[in-house]
């Protein structure tokens, strides 16, 4: 997705939150309506995976990011309820996995109510995730992260500006 195609208020919002955007992933898991709160990960966290996708799978996040959302779209026809990762590389299964811990921080218990997740309940829960749900809010890691990155040369952000005298 390129810049143009991403709406200006959420490019802005993005902007000014940066390193605090949170966004509400929705999907159904084993029949319920699930809500994933995701963050962009830190370079820390990002690049060591987009570095492991380039040099072992020959791919950068955006072909991840496609990867999975043709899974989804393949298993949606299937009549299967998420991703087969069986039909995955393990290499990659285990770096959408890895995105995934490192984007979660929440979700909504029944009544509504934010409930925090830290890391070590983000690999408990991901590490228990059945089926390709993992490799679906991985996915989902990689795109909201590669969107904050696009945000960062969206004119007015700081990332976009120029220093006095720069060239």
């Amino acid at each position: 997705m390129s810049d143009s195609d991403k709406p200006v208020s959420k490019l802005y919002e993005m902007c000014v939150r940066g390193d605090s955007y949170r966004e509400d992933y929705d999907f159904e898991m084993f029949g319920e309506d699930v809500t994933a709160v995701l963050r962009p990960m830190k370079d820390e966290e990002f690049l060591p995976i987009a570095a492991f996708l380039k040099a072992h799978l020959d791919m950068d996040e955006e072909d991840a990011i496609d990867t999975v959302k043709e899974a989804k779209e393949a298993a949606e026809e299937a009549g299967e309820a998420t991703i087969d990762i069986s039909q995955m590389d393990e290499a990659f299964v285990a770096a959408m996995q890895k995105a995934a811990v490192n984007a979660l921080v929440g979700s909504y218990s029944e009544d509504g109510e934010f409930v925090d997740i830290d890391r070590e309940m983000a690999e408990e829960m991901v590490s228990m995730m059945v089926g390709g749900y993992s490799v679906e809010l991985g996915g989902k890691a990689l795109e909201i992260s590669g969107d904050v990155r696009d945000a960062t040369k969206f004119r007015g952000s700081r990332g976009g500006q120029r220093r006095r005298g720069a060239q």
